[in-house]
């Protein structure tokens, strides 16, 4: 994944300069602090990263919780 790829996903196209500035420091950020505990590394001699084993796994629950009902956790935990 890139920071461009990133951003395609999180924002709305937009033409005006300072925008596309403001959106990609944000993205900036976000990879930074993801960066920080683990979960992507950069891949050398790119601008591209990689989710880490720690970053899929994390990822992998995350998904899992979104699509889960409230009555199926529930269930689960009875």
């Amino acid at each position: 994944m890139r920071n461009a790829d990133l951003r395609a996903l999180l924002f709305k196209p937009t033409k005006c300069p300072q925008q596309c500035r403001h959106n990609s420091a944000v993205v900036t950020r976000r990879l930074a602090l993801l960066r920080a505990h683990g979960l992507p590394r950069k891949i050398p001699y790119t601008h591209r990263y990689q989710l880490t084993t720690k970053g899929r796994h994390i990822v992998t629950a995350l998904l899992a919780a979104c699509d889960a009902d409230v009555q199926q956790l529930t269930q689960m935990a009875a």
